[in-house]
């Protein structure tokens, strides 16, 4: 069983509120001094990496919305529901 550090983190909402709430907690870490510009580009980039997934997801969505009634699958018609995590 893994133990966690007293340092770690509480988990983060997997909402477009809970990814926010991680981002100003980063900018406090940085300002408080318990961060450093590193980790704090770390998790920038991360946060950019989930946006940009869920923008991905959003166009295919428009997209298949907007494809007439072709022979294409129902697995391909429909795009799971968007979701920050598990």
């Amino acid at each position: 069983m893994t133990k966690k550090r007293e340092t770690e983190a509480p988990a983060v909402s997997r909402t477009s509120a809970g990814l926010r709430d991680a981002i100003f907690d980063e900018i406090d870490a940085i300002r408080n001094g318990s961060s450093n510009p590193t980790r704090a580009n770390a998790v920038a980039k991360l946060a950019t990496g989930i946006v940009e997934t869920i923008r991905m997801e959003l166009e295919v969505q428009k997209h298949l919305q907007k494809v007439p009634n072709e022979p294409l699958t129902s697995a391909a018609k429909s795009v799971p529901a968007i979701e920050l995590g598990t």
